[in-house]
């Protein structure tokens, strides 16, 4: 999507962020930084459902951010 010029994110958890960016070099795109929101691996054994929604709406607020500063050719 981002190589044909649609604003886009990747939400990945912490342990995943690595991967994600690579995979993007792969594809060829270079600085991914204004893409990818890193999110907190939840904890399920001992978060509870309400901490896991307020983690998740937290990042999810960023990302209208994040599709505003990114820049195409």
């Amino acid at each position: 999507m981002v190589k044909l010029g649609t604003p886009s994110v990747v939400f990945v958890h912490e342990p995943f962020e690595r991967l994600a960016r690579a995979q993007m070099r792969q594809l060829g795109i270079e600085d991914s930084k204004p893409f990818v929101i890193v999110y907190p691996v939840d904890r399920p054994s001992a978060d509870s459902q309400e901490t896991v929604r307020k983690k998740a709406k937290e990042q999810l607020q960023r990302i209208p951010d994040l599709l505003k500063v990114q820049q195409w050719r």
